[in-house]
């Protein structure tokens, strides 16, 4: 509503820009401190676990200037600003670290504590982020007042965090400076693999957008891909309490334990999702005809998209095959996904013949990619939910 079409389209890349950075997880630390914070919270190695979090912080930091060089010098869409690229960065280090040091709440199982750190951020971005939109009517203004205020909440909870453990954080950080090398890279490495492949099964759609379409098809498909990001926020919620619950159960009970909570919240969420789709679909329709007319081709794809946001809000079986030490297994299942479905959407539709998709089109390969997913990680879930057999 406050930026034009081509702004919109603007911020929207940054924002693509900053999933993709986060997509990095730390070079896959961010996924072994999920997975290992409250394990070791529980067995009351907490200098252990604050250690591991510092180093993520490092490599973070590490990552975005990289990748901030890496983006000023590759060509992005001819019609984005290096600035969007450069922002978009910073932006997803800002929450790349919000994340980081908001699994401390998590792993000490005090989900009130993590939706109160939740709620502060969110209310900051959006305060600030629709205010520099008012004002300036800038893509760019957005992006930077968000990082920024993200950056400076995350240090701040950082802060807090040492002093509530009574840990030095300077100690440390020198401890985990020193113990890099001594970080179990492989298993990380994996989880890094996992997310690069999951993150492509996500935005593959979207980056297929950004290069296919004009800056006002991007712009439509974008608004209506808000769906998936609010479907992946909400999933990132959820999930932010039962992975670390999933985590203490595996541990205390085992993986069959974990596997029913996991099932058993899987289709819970997919029934209410689909239910709840339905008059969803209509109320969204018609606030597009109300108050969005810039953006009325999107509402032939809403249908498609809201499927795609169900089922994405809806899998704990990734989650599951994490904690239970079949990362790689997800890998393979994963990348077979993104190889078989990208290379038979491709085969259908024929983009070398010169005729650019619609957003149909591509609507239809994020819901093959979610649909194949689910089901293909459901089963493997089913295959591995037998408990170890003791020796």
């Amino acid at each position: 509503r406050l930026l034009d079409v081509p702004d919109f389209a603007q911020l929207s890349l940054g924002l693509l820009v900053s999933s993709t950075f986060g997509m990095l997880g730390c070079l896959g630390l961010q996924s072994l401190l999920q997975r290992d914070m409250p394990i070791l919270i529980v067995r009351g190695r907490i200098t252990s676990a604050l250690v591991l979090l510092l180093q993520s912080a490092l490599v973070a930091y590490g990552c975005a200037a990289v990748a901030g060089l890496a983006v000023a010098a590759t060509a992005l869409p001819g019609w984005v600003p290096m600035a969007v690229g450069v922002l978009g960065i910073v932006h997803g280090l800002s929450q790349q670290l919000f994340l980081l040091v908001s699994t401390e709440s998590r792993s000490h199982g005090e989900p009130l504590r993590f939706s109160m750190q939740s709620l502060v951020r969110a209310s900051l971005v959006f305060g600030l982020g629709t205010m520099a939109a008012m004002v300036t009517g800038s893509a760019l203004a957005v992006l930077a007042i968000e990082a920024v205020a993200s950056l400076v909440l995350a240090h701040g909870l950082l802060a807090r965090i040492f002093r509530r453990a009574e840990r030095s954080l300077v100690a440390c950080a020198m401890i985990a400076r020193q113990r890099l090398t001594r970080i179990n890279w492989v298993s990380a490495l994996t989880f890094l693999a996992v997310s690069m492949v999951g993150f492509v099964l996500v935005s593959a759609d979207r980056w297929a957008a950004s290069w296919l379409l004009d800056t006002a098809g991007f712009a439509h498909y974008a608004f209506a891909a808000i769906l998936l990001t609010v479907a992946m926020s909400l999933q990132s919620l959820v999930n932010s309490s039962v992975y670390p619950l999933l985590a203490r159960l595996y541990a205390r009970a085992g993986r069959h334990a974990a596997f029913l909570l996991s099932l058993r919240l899987s289709l819970a969420l997919l029934t209410v999702g689909l239910l709840s789709s339905i008059p969803l679909y209509y109320l969204l329709d018609a606030a597009i005809v109300r108050w969005y007319p810039a953006y009325d081709p999107t509402r032939e794809i809403l249908g498609l998209l809201l499927v795609v946001a169900v089922l994405r809000l809806a899998d704990f079986g990734s989650s599951y095959l994490l904690i239970t030490g079949f990362e790689r297994q997800l890998l393979r299942i994963n990348t077979l996904t993104v190889l078989l479905v990208s290379t038979a959407w491709l085969a259908w539709l024929r983009p070398w013949q010169g005729q650019p998709p619609t957003l149909q089109d591509l609507a239809v390969l994020a819901l093959l990619l979610s649909l194949t997913t689910y089901a293909v990680v459901a089963a493997t879930s089913w295959r591995h939910r037998k408990p170890e057999i003791s020796s």
